[in-house]
């Protein structure tokens, strides 16, 4: 719209978007009140940083979620780069930009509105099982990307895929806030996105490889890399066992085998 519709050229777009953060920035400060910890680390600054990602990337369930979603954002940055390419040669020359900007921004606005339902459904269903359906859509609708017959298809594709791809994040920091312990969940939480800013090099180098075999390439790569994720939280997803508190109805808690034997104990003595 700002480009073909009000005709303001590409660098309105940039200070549009600068603007934004600067928004941002403001509402951040102004708007928000920071939380002190109750025990605040001391030390030089270095060390607190990597006695922190040795603390982190030490526990195995933090790896864990750590490579789930670094998978699911390094399957996106294979082929993020090339949807403008896809768009431009569905569309063809004429309106490219707005065709570019309605394939994108539909993406973003279903990322948007589908975020906050991830939430609620996996506290009903289960975090592992909403996040290998979404990497298992995301794989698909990824896939079938680049062959679109059109700029509508096209952006009914990219809704679909950024809605399942929406998921991810909230099923990952759900998992995050359940299997870290207090203690360590705040020192997690400050490295979550450290996963993403090594798929963000690799990704795109990935892509630039694979693209010369065609502009569908990177799509189908990425779709991949989902799938094999979804496969990979699967199988921890069968060798899980049931959390603790949980019983089966075979089971008996030790505590309640304590007090039957209490009871027992009581009846024979009196």
């Amino acid at each position: 719209m700002i480009v073909d519709g009000l005709h303001w050229g590409l660098p309105a777009v940039f200070a549009v978007s600068a603007g934004l953060s600067i928004g941002t920035a403001l509402l951040v400060g102004l708007g928000s009140r920071e939380v002190r910890p109750e025990v605040v680390p001391a030390g030089r600054t270095v060390e607190l940083a990597f006695g922190a990602l040795r603390s982190v990337l030490g526990d195995p369930a933090v790896r864990r979620i750590f490579a789930i979603f670094g998978t699911a954002f390094l399957a996106q940055q294979v082929a993020r780069p090339y949807l403008p390419v896809v768009v431009g040669q569905v569309n063809g020359p004429v309106g490219e930009a707005s065709a570019i900007g309605l394939v994108a921004g539909t993406a973003a606005l279903a990322g948007a509105l589908i975020a906050p339902i991830g939430g609620p459904l996996g506290d009903r269903i289960g975090f592992r099982p909403v996040l290998v359906a979404a990497l298992v859509g995301g794989g698909i609708t990824l896939g079938v990307m680049p062959f679109a017959p059109n700029v509508a298809a096209l952006a009914i594709v990219a809704l679909a895929f950024s809605a399942f791809y929406g998921v991810v994040s909230p099923m990952v920091f759900g998992l995050l806030a359940t299997e870290v312990p207090p203690e360590r969940r705040s020192q997690t939480l400050n490295l979550v996105y450290l996963p993403l800013y090594g798929a963000g090099v690799i990704g795109p180098t990935l892509g630039a490889v694979v693209v010369s075999a065609g502009i569908s390439a990177p799509f189908l790569l990425g779709a991949a890399v989902f799938l094999a994720g979804a496969v990979g939280v699967a199988l921890r997803l069968r060798g899980t066992p049931a959390r603790s508190g949980e019983v089966r109805g075979d089971e008996v808690r030790p505590d309640e085998g304590h007090v039957d034997e209490i009871d027992a104990n009581q009846r024979s003595a009196g």
